[in-house]
């Protein structure tokens, strides 16, 4: 029968790895260094290893790896540590390095490096940082008022858009309910927007309300208040029918579009049409029509406008006497 295997003893089989493996002594000096060290920083066996390791650390880099080893030498487990390799290529590769203590050759104390590449890794958060950035230019830049609404239709986010178009600033209003900014004859039509749990086709699309200006200060055509058309969103996990359950309910978001000049121009508009030109003297009624004009009598101009056809009679003040027609 065989004797059992000292698992102690037995070598590290590092060159199967993708990591960088490198077993040091307690200095610090390199004892072994795997093929994926050769691969990745370019720098082969014979030339790294007699060699401190911060020889293959990042100059920026070199007082973190020092820092990792004084805590290893009482034993410590220090997993995931971001550093950066040097590499005979003239760059360096982002990683991050696991440090576990380990008996080298002689029965002395050592550790047991292990740098993980995480190129793709930085790559995608340096790519989600920059679409971060952008991100948020476009929010703070946008003329609509953005907003994040929690649950409870308190305030999580609002853009700077608010400060420029109710006179608000974003500390005054964070936490507080949005409905607050509603005005008061609009706030009963706004409470369940402001509460949106649905998403897609089914969420709140141009909702016109007013907004309260502060202190109800005016600040455009003399009014306290800002029209917008509202479209707000739940946010929350859906389901495949596209519902989001009412535990998964997180918050709401919107966009409040000022359409304040709209609305003025829609009145000024509808007023102007009630208003007819009508001559002092025969009393015919003046339709433009491609900048050509037309005088039309009253019969004329309603059924021109409506469709409506004139049926005349008498009224009773105008009945003519009895006979009176023969």
């Amino acid at each position: 029968m065989d004797a059992p295997q000292d698992n102690s003893q037995t070598p590290l089989r590092t060159d199967e790895l993708q990591e960088v493996v490198a077993l040091c002594d307690a200095d610090g000096i390199i004892l072994t260094w795997n093929r994926a060290g050769e691969e990745i920083t370019g720098f082969p066996r014979e030339d790294v290893i007699g060699y401190h390791i911060d020889s293959v650390i990042s100059p920026g880099y070199r007082e973190v790896i020092e820092e990792i080893l004084n805590i290893q030498r009482f034993g410590t487990v220090l997993p995931g540590l971001p550093l950066r390799l040097q590499t005979s290529f003239g760059w360096e590769v982002p990683a991050e390095v696991t440090s576990v203590a380990r008996m080298v050759p002689g029965g002395h104390a050592g550790f047991l490096l292990i740098f993980r590449d995480v190129t793709l890794k930085t790559q995608l958060q340096e790519q989600l940082d920059r679409m971060d950035v952008l991100y948020r230019s476009l929010v703070e830049g946008s003329p609509d008022l953005v907003y994040v609404l929690d649950a409870n239709a308190r305030l999580l986010f609002i853009n700077d858009t608010v400060e420029t178009l109710l006179g608000y600033s974003k500390r005054d209003l964070i936490g507080r309910q949005l409905i607050d900014l509603v005005h008061p004859e609009d706030r009963q039509r706004a409470y369940w927007p402001l509460r949106e749990r649905r998403r897609a086709d089914r969420a709140t699309r141009n909702l016109r309300l007013r907004l309260l200006t502060r202190d109800g200060r005016t600040r455009r055509y003399d009014l306290g208040f800002v029209y917008v058309s509202l479209d707000s969103v739940g946010l929350g996990h859906r389901e495949s029918s596209g519902h989001v359950p009412p535990d998964e309910h997180l918050g709401t978001q919107g966009v409040a579009r000022d359409v304040t000049e709209l609305v003025l121009l829609q009145e000024f508009s509808r007023q102007a049409e009630l208003i007819l030109p009508v001559c002092s003297v025969c009393r015919k009624i003046r339709l433009s029509i491609g900048g050509h004009n037309e005088w039309l009598t009253l019969a004329d101009y309603v059924e021109r406008q409506t469709g409506v056809m004139y049926s005349h009679t008498y009224c009773p003040d105008h009945v003519p006497p009895s006979g009176a027609h023969k």
